[in-house]
Formats: structure tokens, sequence, C-alpha cells
């Protein structure tokens, strides 16, 4: 039986999704079929729902599943999914909502980006999504021009596409290797990043002009603070047991506020257990903005986070955690790019702000090659400046990693730790004992995986923990033992690795024990 879900509000979005059930029930179709032909599970029931339109990707999957693949079909559901999205805008027109456009310089990428991927055989995002560090929900949404792509992660998309098509080789005559063909790419995407940049000074012109959207006095800020971007000596994945600790460390400098920041765009947020409305995938964000009574204005932080959006500096963010007793601390998750921002109508009736944010890659995560040198030497001179500890990590959403994660509950293998966030949800980390980069050459396999928490992480990366084949973990500090490694008959641990690891941090061929 199809899974029955209500259909919210009575909006442009929900008649689509009314559209969408009865094309389901007239072919006896099921989500199941839809998701085994690649696409997102959350994203089709979400457009069961009505709660957002699907991409133009998942959208053709499931009308290829639900009505046999007929391509005038798909036309009619292109069309009215097209009309939809301009009814939507047009309600938030008439609500006195200011709303970006999508521009047609935005809408010839998009449509120059569906060209090539289709030409490529149509691959699902999830497949491509496997091979570069973007993710699935985000590449749909540059497919379905809601959101553009930096030119790193252009490029980082052509890698993905060649390799799910089987064109990895340059010179193969794939239309990936077109030079012409992808030069026309970046020069559209070049044109629709300029437009958009001026579409966002229009959405801020005309929500200072609405009732309560001029700003207000700059809000006091504590002295202490990093601005943008990295904070030095705070790596991903540091704890904070309040929220004046991340005032302290320069993280978060708001003691109340959930968004941090000013006129040249928000420094940080802290995500709320409490916004039912917020959706969190992990490398990506969807948060509501501030204002909890009335429609929400475009102002303080909301403005901060519409402004990162056009300038692409780094957002710090910073997830509350359960504690044992019942308490919330706090973790800083890393740098995030706010991708996009609109404005929409929340079940309750208010206007509120959605902002969604992106994970930036690991090596824009303060990461380095090597050892600074007063971590791997001790102690500098007396008033010499110590460098912040950077630790070299490939961090890749591939099935194999998360496939590790949830065998373990999200539980470190090393000390048994479980860090449980908001929601029933737990965050662990995939660390591979022998790494992917170049000149390790590690492989990506479930064997070559831990899951640990991000503090034996780091000791594992520094070589500060070792693994014997026996399984027992090894303090190199003073050669302790201090437990036995969990393995499972799902997860069985690659001892060839695991000597690599050793031999890599000079323990001796035999490994490291008390006795040693």
């Amino acid at each position: 039986m199809p899974r029955a879900l209500p259909v919210k509000g009575d909006g442009p979005f929900a008649e689509f999704a009314i559209a969408l059930r009865d094309l389901r029930e007239r072919a006896g179709g099921t989500v199941d079929a839809v998701v085994m032909r690649g696409a997102s599970r959350t994203a089709v029931y979400a457009a069961l729902s009505g709660a957002r339109l699907p991409s133009v990707q998942t959208l053709d999957l499931i009308v290829d599943v639900w009505a046999g693949g007929v391509a005038a079909e798909r036309g009619r559901w292109h069309e009215r999914r097209r009309a939809a999205e301009e009814a939507a805008a047009e309600r938030s027109r008439l609500r006195g909502a200011a709303a970006a456009r999508r521009t047609p310089e935005e809408a010839d990428f998009a449509d120059e980006l569906r060209a090539l991927w289709n030409e490529c055989g149509g691959p699902a995002t999830e497949a491509v999504a496997r091979h570069c560090e973007v993710s699935a929900r985000t590449m749909d949404s540059y497919l379905d021009g809601r959101t553009l792509p930096t030119p790193d992660r252009f490029d980082q998309i052509l890698v993905g596409l060649a390799a799910v098509s089987g064109a990895d080789d340059a010179t193969d005559e794939s239309p990936v290797h077109v030079t012409s063909r992808t030069e026309r790419l970046r020069e559209a995407l070049f044109r629709a990043r300029a437009a958009r940049k001026e579409e966002r000074a229009r959405v801020r012109e005309l929500a200072s002009a609405l009732p309560a959207g001029q700003s207000g006095p700059e809000r006091e800020m504590p002295s202490s603070s990093a601005g943008f971007g990295l904070v030095p000596g705070v790596l991903p994945g540091r704890r904070f047991d309040d929220r004046a600790g991340l005032v302290r460390a320069g993280v978060h400098r708001q003691l109340m506020s959930a968004i941090a920041g000013g006129k040249r765009g928000a420094e940080s947020v802290v995500l709320s257990d409490e916004h039912s409305r917020d959706e969190d995938h992990g490398d990506v964000i969807v948060l509501t903005g501030e204002g909890a009574t009335g429609d929400q204005q475009l102002t303080s932080g909301n403005a901060a986070l519409a402004t990162s959006a056009s300038t692409r500096a780094p957002v710090r963010v910073v997830r509350p955690i359960a504690t044992v007793g019942g308490g919330r601390a706090y973790l800083y998750d890393g740098l995030y790019t706010v991708e996009d921002y609109w404005s929409e109508q929340s079940p309750d009736g208010r206007r509120v702000w959605r902002f969604r944010l992106v994970r930036r890659v690991p090596a824009e995560q303060g990461v380095a090659d090597g050892p600074q040198p007063d971590e791997a030497h001790g102690p500098g001179p007396v008033g010499g400046v110590r460098s912040p500890l950077s630790i070299q990590r490939v961090v890749r959403s591939t099935a194999v990693a998360n496939l590790v994660k949830r065998i373990h509950d999200f539980r470190c293998q090393v000390c048994g730790v479980r860090l449980q966030l908001s929601a029933g949800s737990a965050y662990a980390e995939a660390a591979h004992i022998r790494s992917l980069v170049s000149p390790h050459g590690g492989a990506d396999t479930i064997g070559n995986v831990l899951c640990l928490c991000p503090n034996c992480h780091v000791l594992m990366d520094r070589g500060a923990l070792v693994i014997n084949d026996d399984l027992t973990v090894v303090s190199r500090a003073d050669s302790s033992v201090l437990g036995v490694l969990r393995e499972t008959a799902e997860h069985r641990i690659d001892r060839e690795a695991l000597a690599y690891h050793r031999t890599l941090h000079g323990v001796a061929e035999e490994g490291l024990g008390a006795d040693t």
C-alpha cells in the first residue's frame, strides 16, 4: 500500500502534490520503485506531501516509473511544475514578501547543465555524488536551477559525471571532455552568478522598504570574536560545555542569539533543536530564520545570512548535543556556505525566511599536511607564536562510510562514546586507517574504515593511538593498552592497513604493547 501522507496547506505545492498522488494511484505505483531508479526517498515524500516541489531530475524519475517514460508526459509535468513554481512566487509577492526570482541567466545555466547531464546518460544524482564532494540534494538544486555551484564545485560535478559515465580517460569522446562544451557551461555559470548577485541586491532593497524591514541599531557584541572563517586552534568536532565557552573561544560571539554577524554577513550560527521546520541532513542544512512571532523580516541575523549568500563568506556552524545528565553541550561542526535563501509560508500561516547551508569541502575546514612544529617537537621558545594543530583528513559521504557508522550505531570503536544530537540523531566520523590521498593509496573499503568520535579520530590521524593485529589499542605516549578495538562479523578490520598505519608512525612491525 502507498504510504499515506497528509498534504500540507492548500497552495500551489499542495495542488501539485495532489496531482502526483492521482498519477501514483492511476499507475498503482510505489515510492520504492522510484527510489530503486535512483531518486531520494525524502525528496519523493516531500513532493507527495506538498512540502516542496521535486527537482526536475526527481520529477523525471517519478514520471518515468509511474507513467511509463513517455516523453510527452514528461513535458506536461515539467510545465505543471513550472506553473506551480510561478504561482508560489506570485503568492509571495501578493503577501508583500521580498522573494528572489530565478534570473534568465540562471535558467540558461540550468538548461545547459541538464543537457550535458542527459548526454552523459542521465545518471542518478546519488551516483554522481559518490564520486565528488557534493551531496545529492545539492546536486538536485543545481540541476533544478534553485542554486548555483561555485566554479570549484562545478569542476567536481564534471569529475563525478565522467566517473559515472565511464569517461575517466581524458581522451574519451564523452561530452564531459569536449572543451568547447565545458567552456560554454563555465561562461554560462559566470553570467548566472553575476545575475544572481544583482538579484540578491534587489531583494535586500525591497526587504528594507517593507514595514518593520529597516535594520535596527547594531546589537552589542562581546569583544572576543574570530570574525569570518577558521578559529585558530579550533577544529571541527571540538566540544564546548556551554554558550559562554563558544564566546570565549571566538566560535560564536552571541550568548543568546542563534546568528552572530552584521552588515558584512553571518559569522556563525547555533542550530536549534526546537525548530521542527529545520532540515538537518548533515552536509546540507535548511535553516529557519530568526523571529518567533509574526512574519519574519530580512533584518538582523536573517539579513546577515542573506548577505553571506552573496559574498560566499564561510559561516561557522555549531550543533547542540545532549549530555548524559539530560543537559546540553555544543559541538563545533565546521564551515558551511549559504547556498540559497527564500521566503515561504509556514504551517501556522506566517512568512518565514529559509536558508540552505552546505558544508564546505574538507580542504577548507582548517586541515593541512604534516605536523605543526610546536606539536611535533614540543613547545617553542618563550614568547613564540603557537601554530594551530591541523590534521590531514579525507572525509567522504560514501556508502562505505555511512555503512560503517550504522553498523556501530555511531559509537566510537575505540572509546565507546556515542555523541547524541538533537531529535534522536547521533554524530560519528568515518576514519580511514590508511589514508586515501597520495602517496598512501589506501582503499575506500569497509575494512579500511573505522567509526570514531572526533577525539579518537584526531589521535588516530596523529599516530597518538596505534592498533595491533590483535586489535589492542595502544597509547604511544606511555605504551599502555587502552582497550580492544570493537570488531563485528559485518565489519572485519584490514590488518594490513593497521600494519601500514603503525609503520607510518614509527612503530616496529611486531606492534606496540605495555611490555614494549
